[in-house]
């Protein structure tokens, strides 16, 4: 068995039977499925963009404040053509509710603002660190919260959407603490960087698993079965071949550059003047050599980043279950480079209207790519008892994180 095979020793149940039709009620007998199946998305790319253009619009009428409401029309639409076991999944938030969310976001950083004013006013000021001014302790001080409270507000983002997702009737959810879970990621993040990166398996199956093993849908819950011994191996391997990549790229894009400029007929120190009195032509050379430089780096190195993160990636859902339902997924490095980098180009190259093109290759690649094995057991699962948010994800808006 390779180690993103996965790990349970009870396979899927072989039974025969009809997919159960859309619109099954709570409660009711799921038959279950007679062989894997996948999750369906039938959504269209042009009715995503009229309803992303409309968001724009309203947006620049409002001065973005009905951003809360396009969104959540967004996810609506997203939602309702995802199917999975021959039933879509419901949008039920709301816009007000992200409204209330990103409003006590601000009223925090009021809050924080009035506090770090009160410290400069009363520690700092007229003392022998006097040049140390509000604006300085203010950036300081956001720079050591910004991280934990991004992670706070990942975990609290996405305990929200999944509370207002509804499948066959039955609520999802999200249990544990949204403040354990951005300790305990800052934690391991800044361990993992003071040991130059070694301890990223650990990090990565840490922090998959609070997102995994807390996921409800009902009375179901996820389980998650990944340990970082699995992947360390693969990873050391990974580890080196990126420094080795690393440095092969630096010497690359060093040739490129000094090639470059002797093809001009410039020298060193020709070079470095022009570097201490910039003009616009010297600008326009500096953007070319650094493009030429992002794409030496990124055929060298992106591929190897690619081929870890879908690794990564297969490991991580063939090592998660809910119930009897079993999931996995042959995800390829090359999709991956799609997913990561041909994404994030189009969002940079359209200046971010091509957001929902980024949504739409996104859901086609999770139907695509993902695989069910079994059906959960209709009879055995009820609504969740616990109370959802009450409002929106308003720090994960706030650091502007959250895309739909």
């Amino acid at each position: 068995m390779s180690n993103t095979s996965s790990p349970w020793t009870q396979s899927a149940p072989q039974t025969t039977g009809q997919n159960t039709p859309s619109g099954t009620p709570p409660g009711a007998p799921w038959a279950p499925a007679p062989r894997p199946t996948r999750p369906v998305y039938d959504g269209r790319l042009g009715e995503l963009y009229a309803i992303y253009l409309r968001h724009l619009f309203l947006m620049l009428v409002t001065l973005g404040w009905s951003r809360f409401w396009g969104r959540t029309n967004i996810r609506r639409y997203v939602w309702s053509h995802l199917a999975v076991l021959g039933d879509r999944f419901e949008y039920r938030g709301r816009g007000r509710e992200l409204l209330i969310g990103f409003l006590l976001a601000l009223l925090l950083v009021a809050v924080w603002i009035g506090l770090m004013w009160l410290v400069w006013l009363y520690v700092f000021h007229e003392k022998p660190a006097a040049s140390f001014g509000m604006f300085d302790l203010f950036s300081l001080s956001v720079a050591l919260i910004g991280f934990p409270l991004a992670y706070v507000g990942h975990y609290a983002g996405l305990r929200y959407k999944l509370s207002r997702t509804r499948w066959r009737g039955i609520r999802c959810g999200m249990a544990g603490s949204a403040w354990s879970y951005g300790a305990l990621a800052t934690g391991l993040h800044f361990a993992n960087a003071t040991t130059a990166y070694l301890l990223t398996p650990l990090v990565s199956v840490s922090l998959a698993r609070p997102r995994i093993s807390n996921t409800r849908v009902g009375t179901l819950p996820f389980l998650f079965a990944g340990r970082a011994g699995d992947i360390y191996g693969r990873y050391i391997g990974y580890y080196f071949l990126n420094i080795v990549a690393w440095i092969v790229a630096g010497i690359a894009v060093f040739a490129a550059v000094g090639g470059t400029i002797e093809s001009l007929g410039i020298s060193s120190d020709d070079f470095l003047k022009l570097l201490s009195k910039p003009s616009l032509n010297t600008v326009l050379l500096v953007l070319v050599l650094a493009f030429a430089a992002y794409i030496v780096f990124g055929l060298l190195i992106l591929p190897l980043r690619c081929w870890w993160q879908a690794y990564l990636m297969r490991y991580l859902v063939t090592h998660s279950r809910a119930g009897n339902v079993l999931f996995t997924t042959a995800i390829t490095t090359r999709q991956m480079w799609g997913f990561l980098v041909l994404n994030y180009l189009i969002v940079l190259l359209t200046l971010g209207i091509g957001w929902p093109w980024v949504m739409h290759r996104t859901m086609k690649l999770i139907s695509a790519q993902l695989w069910i094995y079994g059906e959960p057991n209709g009879q055995e699962i009820r609504q969740p008892t616990d109370r959802s948010p009450g409002y929106g994800e308003g720090l994960l808006d706030m650091f502007d994180v959250s895309g739909v």
